[in-house]
């Protein structure tokens, strides 16, 4: 019994123990924890298989907000090519997994 106890807690402590050392994305200027964030089973660019992935949505939320004015839409496309920049391809399908889970 003390066997299967064991095994027990150890099937249900594997998904907290992965999702700890899981690297999220997110900018990596961020120096305190993110605050939002999400899980998604998802196959992003160069990933062979999908997987389980971390995305700090909190540092994406400017990228689907619709712009009030022409000054908010210029520095909106300067933070998406900055991300582009840092994410490459990965930039898109990590918006478009935040824009589901908005919807």
């Amino acid at each position: 019994m003390p066997k299967l106890a064991a095994a027990l807690i150890l099937f249900w402590l594997t998904p907290v123990i992965a999702a700890d050392s899981l690297p999220c994305i997110q900018n990596p200027d961020r120096v305190k924890a993110c605050p939002n964030l999400l899980y998604r089973v998802a196959q992003l660019p160069q990933m062979s298989t999908p997987a389980v992935i971390c995305i700090c949505a909190t540092d994406f939320a400017h990228l689907l907000q619709t712009p009030a004015d022409e000054a908010e839409k210029v520095q909106q496309n300067m933070s998406r090519r900055q991300m582009e920049v840092i994410h490459g391809e990965k930039l898109q399908a990590v918006l478009d997994i935040l824009q589901r889970s908005v919807n």
